[in-house]
């Protein structure tokens, strides 16, 4: 990591400032109240033959047929999809009072292309728990949103494809000079740690969008893949390999049928508010970091732009958490 931070460092082009506001509003977005007794939280109800009406998203399962369960991994190793009745208990939403719950549950095939889909999409607590409170906004502890992406080098990736990998997505816009800036500089960043990131099995995937506030329309390929080149860092004179950019589709482009996730009209799009946002999802699908404009250094930093801080901090958690 330290060859990572120390390289991201020289990256302080840029002289711009804002803050991240935090949020959560009327939105039932985890805190660390809701975490803290561990266990593993719901992160939403697919549903079942038997019991799973009594589980709510945000419920925290401390153990299954009377083994304690602290991960996603372990709700999966009690195999509860196998159409035989299996008990679980556990800590309800909000108040934290206990119960038990019998559910009986076969395996969905009503997401595809996803295959054997469990009854709840699953996360442990204490993982989930490790972001920051400046990176709990409004889709925090969901799992993967709708949305559909365009390659800028060809194909298209919807919500449900991005399981499996470890994904650090930055959503971007540039309705005026100063929201490209802090684009330019979280690109910069991100090439600087591309090559730790990918050891890490981290895939960046840097998503130019017209927000639903954003007064500019966004650019086509070719002027991404120029936009990327123009302000490219680099190294020994040298630019550096451009990371993966994405974009939302045009007009032409979009196809309502191919905008999936894992739950249902839940959508990245009316779920962004401020550029750029940072989503990280790990490779169970659920969303683990959602930031969005910037956020003030700590006291301490040696990092003291807030733009060149907000980024170096999701790359050091992408590294070490997700």
């Amino acid at each position: 990591m330290s060859r990572t931070a120390v390289s991201l460092l020289f990256v302080a082009a840029l002289g711009l400032s804002s803050c991240d506001k935090g949020g959560g509003g009327a939105f039932q977005i985890p805190q660390h109240k809701d975490l803290k007794a561990g266990g593993v939280f719901v992160s939403y109800n697919l549903g079942c033959d038997v019991g799973c009406d009594k589980i709510q998203k945000g419920d925290l399962i401390q153990s299954i047929d009377g083994k304690p369960v602290k991960t996603g991994q372990d709700f999966d190793a009690a195999k509860v999809m196998d159409g035989k009745p299996h008990k679980l208990e556990l800590l309800a939403s909000g108040s934290m009072d206990p119960k038990s719950v019998e559910i009986t549950a076969k395996p969905l095939e009503n997401l595809p292309p996803l295959k054997d889909v469990p009854p709840f999409w699953t996360v442990g607590a204490e993982q989930l728990d490790a972001a920051p409170p400046w990176a709990r906004r409004r889709m925090f502890g969901h799992a993967s949103p709708m949305v559909q992406l365009v390659s800028i080098n060809g194909g298209i990736l919807d919500g449900r494809q991005l399981v499996g990998k470890k994904r650090l997505l930055v959503y971007w816009d540039w309705g005026d000079r100063q929201e490209e800036g802090y684009a330019v500089a979280f690109m910069q960043v991100l090439q600087k740690a591309a090559v730790d990131l990918q050891a890490k099995g981290v895939e960046i995937m840097f998503t130019h969008a017209k927000f639903p506030t954003g007064r500019k329309e966004p650019m086509n390929d070719t002027d991404l893949r120029a936009w990327a080149d123009k302000w490219a860092v680099k190294q020994d004179g040298q630019k550096m390999p451009m990371i993966p950019f994405y974009r939302r589709p045009n007009k032409t482009e979009f196809n309502s049928a191919r905008e999936l996730g894992l739950e249902n009209a839940y959508t990245v799009m009316e779920n962004l508010g401020q550029s750029p946002a940072i989503v990280m999802l790990d490779d169970r699908g659920i969303v683990r970091w959602h930031s969005e404009g910037l956020t003030t250094p700590a006291a301490d930093s040696k990092v003291t732009v807030p733009e060149q801080y907000t980024i170096i901090e999701a790359v050091k958690f992408a590294l070490e958490k997700l």
